[in-house]
């Protein structure tokens, strides 16, 4: 994953942890330019093990009552589990990316809008309408941020209003 999909996929871990369902992040390999994003978010979260996993242990912690958001790929094969799109009835897609001839298609709700500067634009937007009060964290909003910068190149390439806002 990139900063883009650490950076989304760290937001929706914070709806889940605010709606008080259980949530994880699902990275089997972290770049080293990753690493230090991935360490700032486990230290804001007092290194809580088990935020992030990999696929393996995904697989064995699903069930059909899983909800599984899949964030910057409308792909199931650039997904880091591509099986675990199977085993749950509700998988929902937020990218920001156009669509080609390979999609997830078992989706229940596919919010793919290739205007959007990033996938974090687009889950910080729908962030104010998940519950009230969503607390994110420095590190976190760092995470964000950081998904917004480079897939715009520091603001130059795909940004409008709803990117300023967002970030």
């Amino acid at each position: 994953p990139d900063a883009d999909a650490f950076g989304s996929a760290v937001a929706i871990y914070r709806a889940a942890k605010t709606l008080n369902k259980k949530a994880y992040i699902v990275v089997n390999e972290a770049t080293s330019a990753m690493r230090p994003m991935m360490e700032a978010f486990a230290e804001a979260n007092n290194h809580e093990q088990g935020i992030v996993i990999g696929s393996s242990q995904a697989k064995e912690i699903v069930d059909r009552n899983t909800v599984v958001v899949v964030v910057d790929t409308n792909k199931p094969s650039y997904t880091e589990c591509e099986e675990i799109l199977a085993m749950t009835p509700t998988v929902v897609v937020f990218d920001h990316h156009r669509r080609g001839n390979e999609v997830i298609q078992n989706a229940v709700l596919s919010y793919v809008e290739p205007y959007a500067s990033s996938a974090c634009e687009m889950v910080a937007e729908v962030l104010q309408y998940i519950a009230d009060g969503i607390k994110i964290k420095s590190a976190e909003a760092d995470a964000m941020y950081a998904g917004i910068v480079i897939d715009t190149n520091n603001f130059t390439n795909q940004t409008g209003v709803r990117t300023f806002e967002a970030a």
